[in-house]
Order: C-alpha cells, then sequence, then structure tokens
C-alpha cells in the first residue's frame, strides 16, 4: 500500500467520501479518478482499498457506495420475540442488517455484541451476532410477533411501532442480482436493490426474512469473502470467521433455496488457508478436514464423556491416508495454528490422540509431521520429555524436518547446551534467522585457542583445559541469571501467550514512529517482561520446563515469580555496576548488565537475583517525575493489571509530559 502521513491519509479520506456521497456508486478505479489532486489514480486505489469508513458500503457488482446518502429516511421492519421484549433488544439479523451502520455509541440506540449486550441486560442468548439495544422500556407495551421498524433519521437509529403498508415482489430483481448457484452478503443485496428501486422501504413493509423466504432465497451465517476484506463497514464489522484465520468477517449471506451453504463454506475455507499458508489445494484440505475432524470430536467430548483415544482410532483407521498431505511442514504448522493455537486440555488431548494414531496408522510420508503435531499437545499437557521423545520420532521418520528440529533445539538451549540448539538451527532453511539464533550468540561455548589441550585452563582452575573448559560455557554465563531469562522469553513466543504477548507489545509501541518501530524489538521495553510475570507465563514456563532446566536455573527462577518491578533512580556508576535506589522500598541495590544511564536518571525496571549477582530487565526510563509517580502507584496496587501497567510504563495515554 502507498505511504501517506496521517494529514494527507485523513484529506484523501475525507474526500474519498465527499465523492463518493456526490458521484457514487463507484468502481474502486472511478473513484480514484476522481481524487487526482492526491496522487495517481494507481497510488489511490491502494489508499481506498484500505479506507475503513461506517458509511462505506460494497455492492454485488464491485462498487463502493456511501450508506447515508442511500439508506437516509428508510425504514425497515421487525417481529418481535419474547426474550426481545424483556430486554428491549433486537436480534438484528437478518432483518435490520442494512442499517447497523448508523448504530453508533452516541445515540440512545445502539449496535452491541449479542453476547456483552445479554450479559448487560441479564438477557437469555440471541441467534444474532450483533444485536441492537434499545432504551430499557422501549417494547413494554409491545406483544410477541408485533411488528416494529428502525427508521434512519439524521444519521442515526429511530424506533416506530409500524405497520406493513406495501408487500414489494423481490423475485424478479434478486434474479437480476444473483447467478444460478450464486451467493450474495445480504446488507449489500439489499444495498443494491435500494440503488435501483429507490422506492424500496420508504414505507413499512414486511421483515426482510420475510420477503427474501417468500421471493425462494435462504439464509446463512458464514464466512464471507466475496468482497475486499480490507474494506468494512459496521454493517460487515469483524469478528471470529469460521476457519480461524485469514477471513477478517463473516456476514449473513442469501442464495436461492437448495444452495449448498456447507460445501460453500468448505470451498471458502479451503481458499482462505491456502491463500494464508501458501500451501496447495491438496495441502489445504487436508489441513481443514484435520481441523474439522478435531472441532467435531471435541464438541463430542463437552457433550459427552468418551474415549478419545478409541475415537480417534476409529477416525485415522477408516481412512489413514485423508491426512497424507500433511507431511508439508507448512500445512503441519496451518493445522496447528488453525485449530490448536490456544491452550486448552481437551483441544490437546484430542490433538494427541488424533496425531499419535497418524503417526502409527498413517502412510509414512505423514510420520514426522504426525509425531510433531503429537509433541506439540504433549509439552502443553505438562509432560516436555514425551514431547522431545515424539520430536526425535520425527527426525527419525524425516531428518530434516524443520519444526522439529526447531523444537529440539529450543529444548537444547533450555538445557544449556547451545552448541547442539545452534547444531540443529544449522540444519533448517533460515535457521539463523530465528530469535533462538541470534540469543545462542551470547552463551556458545568460547574457545580459546592459544591454549593447547593439556594447558591449564584458562579460569584457574588449576585443571587441564581439555578436561575443565575446552568445548564448554564459561559458568559465570550461565549463573548470571542472563540466558535463563531469554529462555523464559522465547518460551512467551508459543502461539497460545502470542495474543498476551503481541497485545502489550501493540501497546507500548502505538505512539512509535515508522522509524521507531523498525529499530525496536520485542527484546525492547517492558512489554515482554509484563508478560512474562503480570501475564502469568512465566510460571508457566517453570510448570513446564523445569525438567529441562539445569537444576541451578531451576533454584534461580523459583525466586523470580515474587520480584514485581519498581521505579528506581540511579545514584553511581561504575564499571562493576550499576547503583539504584528503589523509590518504593528506600533501599539499595548493585546491578550489572542492560542498565545505561547517569546518576539522577529515573528507571522503571524488574530486579532479578541471580547466584553471580543482581541484574536489570525490562529497562524503561521515565520521562518526568509524575510518570514516575504513576507508575509507582500502579505498581502498588494488589490488583495489578499487565495492560494499565504498560501503558503507564510507556507514557499514559491521558496525561501531560511535564518536565522534570
Amino acid at each position: 500500500m502507498t505511504d501517506f502521513d496521517d494529514d494527507a491519509a485523513g484529506s484523501i479520506a475525507s474526500a474519498a467520501l465527499a465523492v463518493l456521497r456526490e458521484q457514487g456508486p463507484l468502481s474502486l478505479e472511478e473513484w480514484a479518478t476522481h481524487l487526482e489532486e492526491y496522487g495517481t489514480a494507481t497510488e489511490l486505489a491502494d489508499v481506498l482499498e484500505y479506507l475503513s469508513e461506517p458509511m462505506l458500503g460494497y455492492l454485488p457488482n464491485g462498487k463502493y457506495v456511501a450508506l447515508d446518502t442511500v439508506l437516509e429516511g428508510l425504514v425497515f421492519t421487525h417481529r418481535l420475540s419474547e426474550v426481545e421484549i424483556a430486554s428491549d433488544i433486537l436480534d438484528a439479523s437478518p432483518d435490520l442488517e442494512p442499517i447497523l451502520a448508523f448504530g453508533d455509541d452516541d445515540g440512545a440506540i445502539r449496535v452491541a455484541l449479542a453476547e456483552e449486550a445479554a450479559s448487560e441486560r441479564g438477557a437469555a442468548p440471541f441467534r444474532s451476532r450483533r444485536v441492537v439495544v434499545l432504551p430499557a422500556g422501549t417494547l413494554g407495551e409491545c406483544a410477541d410477533g408485533d411488528l416494529v421498524g428502525l427508521a434512519v433519521e439524521d444519521g442515526t437509529l429511530a424506533f416506530r411501532l409500524v405497520e406493513i403498508e406495501d408487500e414489494p415482489d423481490l423475485a424478479p430483481a434478486l434474479g437480476e442480482l444473483f447467478e444460478e448457484d450464486g451467493v450474495e452478503a445480504l446488507d449489500s443485496v439489499c444495498w443494491q436493490l435500494l440503488i435501483e428501486d429507490p422506492s424500496l422501504f420508504t414505507v413499512p413493509v414486511a421483515p426482510l426474512g420475510e420477503i427474501f423466504e417468500v421471493a425462494g432465497y435462504i439464509r446463512s451465517f458464514r464466512t464471507d469473502c466475496s468482497r475486499p476484506p480490507t474494506v468494512m463497514s459496521v454493517a460487515a464489522s469483524a469478528v471470529a470467521p469460521a476457519c480461524g484465520t485469514a477471513c477478517e468477517h463473516e456476514r449473513e449471506l442469501l442464495a436461492r433455496r437448495g444452495f449448498d451453504f456447507d460445501a460453500y463454506d468448505l470451498q471458502i475455507r479451503t481458499a482462505l488457508v491456502a491463500s494464508t499458508y501458501d500451501l496447495t489445494h491438496d495441502e489445504a484440505v487436508s489441513a481443514v478436514a484435520f481441523v474439522d475432524l478435531a472441532d467435531r470430536g471435541y464438541t463430542d467430548a463437552v457433550i459427552a464423556d468418551f474415549d478419545i483415544a478409541d475415537w480417534a482410532h476409529r477416525h485415522v483407521s477408516a481412512a489413514p491416508d485423508s491426512f497424507v498431505s500433511l507431511a508439508d511442514p507448512g500445512a503441519a504448522v496451518a493445522v496447528f495454528d488453525l485449530g490448536f493455537r490456544n491452550q486448552d486440555p481437551v483441544t490437546d488431548a484430542i490433538l494427541e490422540a488424533l496425531a499419535s494414531e497418524l503417526a502409527e496408522r498413517g502412510p509414512r510420508s505423514v510420520r514426522a509431521a504426525a509425531h510433531w503435531l503429537a509433541g506439540k499437545a504433549v509439552d502443553r499437557l505438562g509432560r516436555v520429555l514425551e514431547a522431545e521423545a515424539h520430536y526425535e520420532k520425527a527426525l527419525l521418520a524425516e531428518s530434516g524436518w524443520g519444526p522439529a528440529l526447531f523444537e529440539l533445539a529450543q529444548f537444547a538451549s533450555d538445557r544449556g547446551d547451545a552448541t547442539r540448539a545452534l547444531s540443529l538451527l544449522g540444519r533448517i532453511d533460515g535457521g539463523s534467522e530465528e530469535n533462538l539464533y541470534a540469543v545462542l550468540q551470547d552463551f556458545v561455548p568460547a574457545d580459546h585457542p592459544e591454549l593447547g589441550r593439556n594447558d591449564k585452563c584458562w579460569c584457574g582452575s588449576g585443571r587441564k583445559y581439555k578436561v575443565c573448559h575446552l568445548g564448554k560455557a564459561d559458568e559465570s554465563v550461565k549463573a548470571d541469571g542472563r540466558w535463563l531469562y531469554k529462555k523464559a522469553c522465547l518460551f512467551a513466543f508459543a502461539s497460545e501467550f502470542v495474543d498476551i504477548v503481541t497485545g502489550l507489545d501493540d501497546l507500548e509501541n502505538e505512539n512509535l514512529s515508522e522509524d521507531e518501530l523498525i529499530a525496536a524489538t520485542i527484546f525492547d521495553g517492558s512489554a515482554l517482561d509484563v508478560a512474562l510475570f503480570e501475564g502469568g507465563i512465566f510460571a508457566e514456563f517453570l510448570a513446564r520446563r523445569s525438567e529441562l532446566l539445569p537444576e541451578a536455573e531451576v533454584v534461580t527462577a523459583a525466586q523470580w515469580p515474587g520480584i514485581r518491578r519498581s521505579v528506581y533512580e540511579v545514584i553511581e556508576t561504575s564499571d562493576t555496576g550499576v547503583v539504584l535506589l528503589d523509590r518504593g522500598s528506600k533501599e539499595t541495590v548493585t546491578v550489572a548488565h542492560s542498565v545505561e544511564g547517569e546518576p539522577g536518571d529515573v528507571i522503571s525496571a524488574r530486579v532479578l537475583t541471580a547466584p553471580t549477582g543482581a541484574f536489570a530487565v525490562g529497562v524503561v526510563v521515565m520521562a518526568t517525575e509524575s510518570q514516575a509517580a504513576r507508575v509507582l502507584e500502579v505498581l502498588a496496587s494488589e490488583d495489578l493489571e499487565a495492560e494499565e501497567l504498560v501503558r503507564e510504563l510507556r507514557g499514559g495515554a491521558d496525561h501531560s509530559t511535564d518536565d522534570r
């Protein structure tokens, strides 16, 4: 996408909507030609495609429209249920879908996620993903089956009690819009119908769901990729897609009666998976089939207790070749990311059972992938040594299978064997670009070419070099805590923690310039450290990796969960360390590594203890005394929240930056 600064992008967005209101509907190319003062048509088309605006609609014919110019003054009806009357909440789907863009938070009538609205009002669950929330008491005089209307008046939603005044026959117009076996988004179809016949819905008519049923059309809430996914109005806002991945939204879809929505959904999800993970069609088919099978198993397991191992055996042995295309590492990674990225004991048990069965009974070519998937499952179930055995079996099946090599490299690093970890990474295409590879450079055994094998060791032990430190890391490096901390940081990059880590990292960096973002790494700043401790990841690291860690590191790590971050003033600096005054406890501590500054500087950090002394991590320089005070206040809270802490560490969202 072409880069414009914020002011230019804002000007383009305003001008673009003004043009669309005056000239629309317009194709992307037509739209761009009206904005030539801002750049070439190609550049502008790039910008317009990524424009996010509530009043922007996308039509079945590929054109864009400003919704407020089409929907102002129109009324859409809905037939009430008892649940809706009791809660003053209306199911949005399908009757009110076309006008949901107008239900913003500023109006008396608002659009909300169904689960949140039901919780707010203490209501029963709703069928729709989104609902229209009316002022309390609005439906108090209504009865089950009554017809109500929502009109668009001056850009907001207005409630009306209505009676049907017209019964339009939409079958001919719909027939013109739909191909023989076509499917379209319901709201887009309505907008197109209104453009072709502006008289529609100017007076109350039957609810949309009833009109479409009479015309011979059926509805389904499915993943919709019939429009550019980057152009979304509120009426098609993003929710979790059925495929769990690339598609950015789901919508109410419409098709002729008899249309196979399940087959369509499978086709769309398969295409999305292939595109997102760069898989062949067969690989995507296998990946989706495996995840769907696991989903069915999860549903069965939740509804009724059953033997997961027996269930997996029956399904895999019935068609062992169904998943042959998972042999590709990319396909196996896609399976894990699509179906198992979130940690859940039942899901992990199902993955273990299916993958183990596939490893035993599936084609030879898929054994490496199957053992890797089984290893990922048992690792999260707390059986790290079994996971390691699965990864080793994966390499016996295929010696160069990258994902298994990477997992074993991490395990070798956790054990303190940097040499083996680097050797395993070296067998992976692109292994030197991994974060683990960069981390290990600080802990690889140091050679001393000036010493012969039988010379006394450089460390002063009095032993020969060959039996002391030849091919071994400096023990002081292992004892100073830095490697242990980095092991925990790398563990935090696991898929089940990605939302915590990236969420805090995005929060910390949201005010950085593009150049600052490029220069920053996730190891910089406070986000990763806060994710580890306040986010709970370090506790999980200890629970799942203690069997691999050297005994001395287990003892050290056990002390860290109780150490809180604080605010420190730099008192003195020297070659041996930095003396810090804890602004909270008023105690001083001397730390080494990663603390740069002059006496008088104020920082926030977590000071961890290790056998060789203390060291600071997650260091953030306080910009002002008021910021330091706010951070201390947050840190003193009994209910410390990770997001609030990162927000204050980055400078706060709504505070001035007064000089110290």
